[in-house]
């Protein structure tokens, strides 16, 4: 019993250091020029102009799920995207970035649903 309660703790710590991880990458994108993020990450899958003279980067992989609601390579159903946006300020620099799962596909994302909300939904 104990064993399973000390890989359990393990495991939680693992993923919370994961997420850590990942935000503390993002932050580290903070200030750099655009080209940078593009030469590292690729051409993202949209690009938005906001209100403010600046851009929105859209980066989005689909994720699937089997039958037992597990990830996998299947192509057995859609069971969302996963997004990164990454807002481009009218100097060419990373001003913000958010993450966020839909169920929408990019091609239906609204620039005017994405400039200071905090969630964005199709139209």
């Amino acid at each position: 019993m104990k064993r399973i309660f000390l890989l359990i703790i393990i495991v939680m710590i693992q993923i919370s250091c994961s997420t850590t991880q990942n935000t503390m990458e993002m932050e580290a994108w903070l200030g750099k020029p655009k080209k940078s993020i593009i030469k590292s990450w690729g051409t993202p899958i949209r690009t938005l102009d906001d209100e403010k003279k600046g851009e929105i980067l859209i980066y989005a992989d689909q994720v699937y799920a089997n039958s037992n609601n597990q990830h996998s390579s299947g192509m057995v159903g859609s069971n969302h995207w996963d997004y990164t946006f990454v807002y481009i300020n009218p100097d060419g620099k990373i001003a913000s970035w958010r993450k966020e799962k839909q169920v929408f596909p990019p091609q239906q994302i609204n620039a005017a649903d994405l400039i200071g909300a905090k969630s964005i939904s199709a139209k």
